[in-house]
């Protein structure tokens, strides 16, 4: 009730605002002392019984996944002629295998690459098809212009490239028709030959007839830029 409550020393109000925060701290204590239900011997007591209640062990549970799960599960499922230590390498060999032979992944890179990104940079005013001659020539002319450069692709240029890559014991002139042979062998054993130019092939045999006052690294780029440059200014005209 209202009568119970005390604004301050003889029922007169407070004189500060720290006394009237004091008497109602207080105020809110009184009543709490008042509706405690539990006396503080009896919680402390409580506590003690929780305390001496058996914690319940955890028992870790491993739900990770081995790394060679699908090996076990196939080998599980096998005959178990063999052991898993053998099993296992030829599970995984003839997988990778089945991967391979189901999804080739083409990493080659297109003969017209160099067409295509330049394309890509014009205005496309004109269709691929029309572009890539133009571009064609307008780069020959510009190595031309530049650097008096055959860029045809000699006959034997599989076979320069396999003699640069060689150990260099024997002559070119020893060692090309020793590599041509090879090659034609291993044609007729059916056994694939790569007889592709690089799509840079261009480049190297610009690079080739340059001074090489520059490594192949820094010249490609230029020599690919200034290509690039003269479609474009040759577009515009």
């Amino acid at each position: 009730p209202l009568s119970v409550v005390v604004t301050g020393p003889a029922g007169k109000a407070a004189k500060s605002a720290e006394e009237d925060l004091a008497l109602t701290l207080k105020i809110i204590m009184d009543h709490q002392d008042r509706s405690t239900t539990v006396s503080k011997e009896q919680f402390i007591q409580q506590m003690e019984a929780v305390a001496k209640v058996p914690e319940v062990p955890v028992v870790p549970v491993d739900v990770s996944v081995p790394y060679n799960a699908a090996a076990k599960l196939a080998y599980e499922a096998s005959d178990k002629s063999i052991s898993f230590e053998k099993f296992e390498p030829k599970y995984l060999a003839e997988a990778i295998a089945l991967v391979k032979s189901k999804k080739p992944v083409d990493i080659s890179v297109p003969y017209n690459a160099a067409a295509k990104l330049a394309y890509e940079a014009s205005d496309k005013s004109l269709s691929f098809a029309e572009f890539e001659p133009k571009y064609l020539a307008a780069a020959v002319a510009l190595v031309k212009s530049k650097r008096p450069v055959d860029i045809s692709v000699p006959y034997n240029a599989a076979a320069k490239l396999a003699y640069e890559a060689s150990d260099k014991s024997l002559s070119f002139a020893e060692f090309e028709p020793k590599y041509l042979a090879e090659a034609v062998a291993l044609v007729k054993s059916k056994r694939p030959v790569d007889i592709s130019v690089p799509y840079n092939a261009a480049a190297k045999l610009a690079y080739e007839a340059s001074d090489k006052s520059l490594s192949f690294a820094e010249f490609e780029p230029k020599y690919l830029a200034e290509t690039v440059e003269m479609v474009k200014s040759k577009q515009k005209k």
